[in-house]
């Protein structure tokens, strides 16, 4: 049989496969589904195999992978659904309707599970601001967030960002949704049986996104112009009625099953929900709600026009998920149904345009084993830049902070509501936000977003087992333990064999990190091709993890706001590498010493170790060890008091730069009453970790006294006025020049 080549740039290979499938050549409208559907985006043909070394099993996980997202349970009949998703390529394209399609999307995802969204997060990793392009491409991008997000009337509440001249062609824009939805509430986007009407509700379809699932999954060029009619349009407004009617008809358990038009649009909704449960699906595009008459059955198919949902439904229940749609001003329409025949069945009006065995399109998708290269890090020799010159502690902590990856992110969060809805408790600028459920137990939940760019670039294994033990440390430092896991994993072309070791090192890392602290990774997301000429990302995977407080009133706050107190550094000190750390990023080569390795029991032992302090009342405030180390959490603990200082005297020899500035995972800097020193010391011997007293909050005083190697008196002093100024300044001035 002779191959055509394909409409829809499908690799000649897969034209072949689809032809042996099929037995035949495909139609228009045919070819057009397994375009979409054998995708990058949809598929997950490059990462599928390795994605199985996550584990969700855990007897909280109500739902896992598969699903819209995934679901865990909290307490008093509480579930969490929540979702890390990426929006990087359009974003790139169009930033602000890029990225506020990127907070729709994943919004709809939890809200198709019947849970209603109560925090948003996000990580966003951008080219040097140095570069007008990216300055404008940055703010367009918050503000695309904000313009989504606010209306919508759901806060948000935390995140991160890094700017780095090795994302000068690819951005990454990842979101985060977390909702709640009660344990009876909790809907599936599998079919139940056949008979089943699909009924389509929201906005209605345009032109807009037709094929974003399959431009997600190839690299750019430096033009990308051909590109833009492929970026979504968001409208919030119509977002919050959409939401609004889906969990109406959640609650009244109208539907049997529901899932979001996102990659792929009516495609992969009806074909995965329908495959699924071993069913077919048959749909009617003449009857599909259209703003443009013109469009062709194939486009109607593929479009990521947004803001809709497809419910499937027992006929009896129709007609009130119809009533409740146009009640809420969205449009309605029968679409569909499911059938015993699996197969894929698209129909305009009398004529057949597709008929595809749905197990084509999902379970005979192909499935690469790619070759692979590891080219970690592997450095094992020790060299630091002596202390002295342009090389003091205090000039070097200034260059951290000047640059906008060490400086204060408020200039990002000031465009966000992160107190609507009146749940969140702590918000931006903590190591993790934290809502209050508003149940009668008082507890709360808490949430992160983590990413480590340049150490997952040196070692990208190193790399994953260290954003999973961040982000439990974070978690720990205000009195939460972690519930489950999402991911981002944010990589280039997966068909070079560099790039596909990265992704398979990454996720190495992650998996055996969540192992070990027994966390179920119940959702994600993979974004390839991120690449434009050739040229791809370094390997950026990103969490998000879920945590609870079973008594919020224990919650422990990340600003000191009082002198006097005892201020100590609890957990791992025995491997102070400044491998991957920020100081090696900006230092660019002078320092050769290893990525650090995990010890994830002593991680382990350090949550324990916090969580008894927290329920027992012991430590007043606290700030894990994370981005330029502990002097940066210093720093981040007293940014808040205009006037709040700290008095280190340590009594023992250290090698500063390794102490103050390495990011090795596991080590939290406590504030305490002088009378609660002798229970954590003890406390902390019990759980085996170190706990180092260092000195005291103090007002007006950036004063640290300590030993060098050597044992030779050392003092690091600063103007503590001018050094929370440049921290303040640094991000704002490059984006209000």
């Amino acid at each position: 049989m002779t191959t055509t080549p394909s409409r829809f740039r499908i690799p000649p290979s897969e034209m072949e496969m689809i032809h042996s499938l099929l037995g035949r050549s495909p139609s228009l409208t045919e070819e057009a589904v397994f375009s979409a559907m054998w995708s990058e985006h949809c598929s997950y043909k490059s990462s599928r195999i390795h994605l199985r070394a996550f584990s969700s099993r855990h007897p909280r996980v109500k739902a896992g992978p598969g699903e819209n997202a995934g679901i865990v349970h909290v307490s008093d009949g509480l579930s969490l659904a929540f979702k890390m998703e990426s929006h990087n390529h359009p974003s790139f394209l169009e930033p602000f309707q890029g990225s506020a399609t990127g907070v729709g999307g994943i919004l709809r995802d939890v809200i198709a599970m019947g849970a209603r969204p109560v925090a948003l997060a996000n990580s966003l990793v951008f080219g040097s601001l140095r570069h007008p392009k990216h300055r404008t491409l940055f703010q367009r991008v918050v503000e695309g967030i904000a313009g989504y997000g606010n209306p919508a009337g759901i806060p948000t509440v935390g995140g991160e960002i890094w700017f780095d001249d090795r994302y000068q062609h690819n951005i990454l824009v990842n979101v985060m949704a977390v909702g709640i939805v009660n344990n009876n509430e909790i809907m599936s986007a599998k079919a139940s049986q056949k008979g089943l009407l699909a009924i389509y509700i929201g906005n209605r379809t345009g032109r807009d996104g037709v094929s974003g699932a399959a431009m997600a999954s190839r690299g750019f060029s430096k033009d990308g112009a051909d590109l833009r009619p492929q970026v979504q349009i968001a409208d919030p407004y119509a977002g919050k009625n959409l939401m609004e009617a889906t969990l109406e008809i959640a609650r009244k358990k109208l539907a049997d099953s529901i899932q979001d038009m996102g990659a792929a649009g009516l495609t992969s909704s009806s074909t995965e929900m329908a495959g699924r449960a071993g069913l077919g699906m048959e749909l009617d595009v003449s009857c599909v709600p259209l703003r443009d008459k013109t469009m062709e059955p194939w486009e109607i198919l593929l479009s990521e026009s947004q803001e809709r949902m497809l419910v499937l439904s027992c006929p009896e229940n129709a007609e009130k998920i119809l009533d409740i749609a146009r009640a809420w001003h969205l449009s309605a329409a029968i679409v569909g149904r499911t059938i015993q025949e699996p197969n894929f069945v698209v129909l305009r009006g009398e004529e057949q345009l597709a008929s595809i065995p749905i197990k084509y399109l999902t379970e005979n998708a192909p499935l690469y084993r790619r070759d692979f290269v590891i080219t970690s890090d592997s450095t094992t020799s020790r060299s630091i830049p002596s202390l002295g010159g342009s090389h003091s502690l205090s000039d070097l902590f200034h260059r951290m902070l000047d640059h906008p990856n060490g400086g204060d992110p408020r200039w990002v969060y000031r465009h966000f509501d992160f107190e609507v809805q009146t749940r969140t408790v702590f918000g931006p600028g903590h190591d993790a936000a934290v809502l209050d459920l508003k149940t009668r137990s008082g507890s709360g939940i808490a949430i992160s977003v983590v990413s480590l760019p340049h150490a997952c670039s040196r070692n990208p294994y190193l790399g994953g087992a260290m954003l999973v033990s961040k982000a439990v440390t974070e978690l720990a430092s205000i009195g939460a333990f972690p519930l489950a896991i999402t991911d981002c994993l944010n990589f280039g072309n997966p068909e070079k064999p560099v790039i596909m070791g990265q992704l398979q090192e990454a996720i190495r890392g992650i998996a055996e990190a969540s192992a070990a602290f027994d966390i179920p990774v119940v959702s994600g997301n993979v974004s390839l091709y991120n690449e434009t000429d050739g040229t791809s990302i370094p390997p950026t995977p990103m969490i998000g993890i879920t945590g609870m407080l079973p008594a919020l009133r224990k919650r422990i706050p990340g600003h000191i706001r009082e002198s006097g107190l005892k201020l100590a550094i609890a957990g791992d000190l025995d491997n102070l590498s400044l491998g991957g750390s920020y100081l090696d990023w900006i230092l660019e080569g002078e320092i050769q010493e290893p990525v650090p390795a995990v010890s994830f029991s002593r991680v382990s032992a350090l949550l324990s170790f916090m969580l008894s302090s927290s329920s027992s009342g012991r430590i007043r405030f606290s700030r894990a060890v994370g981005r330029g180390g502990v002097a940066r959490a210093l720093l981040m603990m007293i940014k808040e008091s205009t006037s709040m200082g700290i008095y280190l005297d340590c009594p023992f020899p250290l090698e500063p730069l390794g102490f103050f500035f390495s990011e090795s995972p596991g080590r939290i800097l406590v504030a305490y009453s002088a009378e609660e020193e002798s229970w954590l010391d003890e406390s902390a011997r019990e759980w085996g970790i170190s706990f180092l007293p260092l000195g005291r909050s103090v007002p007006g005083l950036w004063t640290i006294r300590f030993r060098n190697p050597e044992g030779l008196q050392k003092e690091w002093v600063e103007n503590l006025p001018t050094l929370k100024s440049r921290f303040l300044r640094s991000l704002s001035q490059f984006m209000e020049e």
